[in-house]
């Protein structure tokens, strides 16, 4: 099960790595697909790609990145043990916010890449891709802390990690979120229904799939396992 997941993100990779329908394929320096384990348990998904991701194809290898690296050994695992993407795929000049026309168009590839590797537990990190899974305008604030169901999996918004970087004190916040994640992941074959989930979970699945709402093969092959 786990190479066919891996074969079919690696077909899934080349049939969309040139992707140009919309302006940020004009910008980027690398397509980011994402990293991790095409079997992994836990999906974490964050805003878009930075300057540094952008450079080298990979999501989260800046200074954010390393607070995830330390925030997942913390709870023992390691890149390898998870799968980690963007809501979009292609890095936003200078940074700026992603625009909701650029989010309907490359989400269609998030969430296929979620039916692929068809997780337990996806962690939304920030904003954006909060708010795209859960299909919500609700404010992270107040959705951080909470459980929700989407379909079949446990969604838990947690706040970005570069959030650590402007205020020190989030740290300890994002470790708690943690915690509760592998808390969560080792009883989920004890979590009922409903049991711990947010009132959001009561409106119907969350995911639309609807799609309107440059590494060396080898090195990016070597993204996923």
């Amino acid at each position: 099960m786990s190479e066919d997941k891996r074969e079919k993100l690696k077909e899934f990779y080349f049939q969309i790595k040139e992707c140009m329908e919309c302006e940020l394929g004009k910008t980027r320096t690398n397509f980011v697909f994402g990293s991790g384990n095409s079997s992994a348990e836990i999906v974490f998904i964050g805003e878009a790609p930075g300057r540094n991701e952008d450079l080298q194809g990979k999501p989260f290898v800046g200074q954010a990145g390393k607070i995830l690296d330390e925030l997942l050994l913390s709870i023992g695992f390691n890149r390898s043990d998870v799968f980690i993407a963007n809501v979009l795929k292609c890095r936003p000049p200078e940074n700026r916010d992603p625009k909701l026309e650029e989010i309907n168009i490359c989400k269609k590839y998030l969430l296929e890449q979620i039916e692929i590797i068809d997780p337990k537990i996806i962690c939304t990190m920030g904003k954006y891709s909060t708010q795209l899974i859960l299909n919500t305008d609700t404010a992270i604030t107040k959705l951080r802390g909470k459980v929700f169901r989407v379909e079949n999996r446990v969604v838990l918004p947690i706040n970005h990690p570069a959030a650590a970087l402007y205020t020190p004190s989030r740290l300890g916040i994002l470790k708690e979120d943690f915690q509760r994640t592998k808390m969560i992941l080792d009883d989920y074959e004890n979590l009922g229904a409903n049991a711990g989930l947010g009132d959001l979970a009561d409106k119907g699945p969350a995911v639309s799939t609807e799609p309107d709402l440059q590494k060396s093969k080898n090195e990016q092959l070597g993204l996923f396992q």
